[in-house]
């Protein structure tokens, strides 16, 4: 199992890994909350994450300290046969949306590019056409597309920056770039091409939707909105109301110039 970096310096978490799930630590409260695939437990002294599996029992579970200072991870050999090398499969079985809050980390369905420097981002519903002008920024651009559906957000020293992410949708790109965040655009389909720069407030709600968080947990929630906060006293934000094609590109360039998020050429 590789190590997972979040940035180029010691990692925030180490993860211990045993397939011994006779011995695995469990639970002993009952659920406070749970998404589609993974219930999650509170104690006072370890938090519990297990990874559902119908009438065969869990596939796995990890306990961890409220801090993440100690964090383990069983997995159940007999429900669940997984090649030690099968990082993405690891990850999924881990509370990544919690790991990422609680180290001030934004998790958004976005695709990512990186031009001239600069991380842009597209972020709207599945199906608007994130990767779509994605591609056609790297096509007519030279842009170098960083994911198509999932990036991460992390602020240090004073600078917003993107990363990309194993698990990035169904054509995952596994870049491990980090790029300074120069903005984010939200999308729309339109038939013809406008671009505007919303307000701090305009923009919330919008990028808000499109955080991946823990939905059934008011912590969450609140964490991820003052994140967004914090972003969108830095970042700014665009609506671009779209076409697929060229003329979206040069419109979408134009204003970022324009705006010196981007320098020509």
């Amino acid at each position: 199992m590789g190590l997972f970096y979040a940035e180029e310096q010691p990692p925030d978490i180490s993860v211990h890994i045993t397939w011994d799930w006779k011995n695995a630590l469990c639970p002993n409260t009952s659920p406070v909350g749970e998404d589609l695939i993974q219930i999650y437990y509170r104690e006072s002294e370890w938090n519990f994450c297990e990874l559902a599996g119908g009438d065969r029992g869990a596939l796995a579970r990890t306990w961890y300290k409220p801090d993440f200072s100690q964090m383990e991870l069983a997995i159940n050999n007999v429900t669940c046969h997984v090649p030690q090398d099968r990082e993405g499969q690891i990850l999924r079985m881990l509370p990544m949306r919690e790991i990422f809050l609680h180290f001030g980390t934004l998790f958004l369905h976005a695709s990512q590019i990186a031009y001239n420097g600069s991380g842009i981002l597209f972020a709207a519903p599945s199906g608007t056409g994130k990767t779509t002008q994605a591609r056609l920024w790297q096509e007519f651009c030279g842009a170098e597309i960083i994911c198509n559906d999932r990036t991460l957000l992390r602020k240090h020293g004073g600078v917003w920056h993107t990363y990309g992410y194993p698990l990035d949708g169904s054509e995952p790109v596994r870049s491990g770039a980090v790029n300074r965040l120069g903005c984010v655009v939200l999308l729309e389909q339109g038939k013809e091409n406008r671009v505007q720069r919303l307000s701090p407030g305009k923009a919330v709600g919008p990028l808000m939707r499109q955080a991946v968080m823990d939905c059934w947990s008011a912590e969450a929630r609140e964490g991820v909105m003052n994140l967004l906060f914090s972003l969108l006293e830095d970042v700014p934000v665009f609506l671009l109301s779209c076409t697929p094609d060229q003329h979206a590109v040069e419109v979408l360039k134009g204003k970022l110039e324009e705006e010196e998020v981007i320098v020509n050429g």
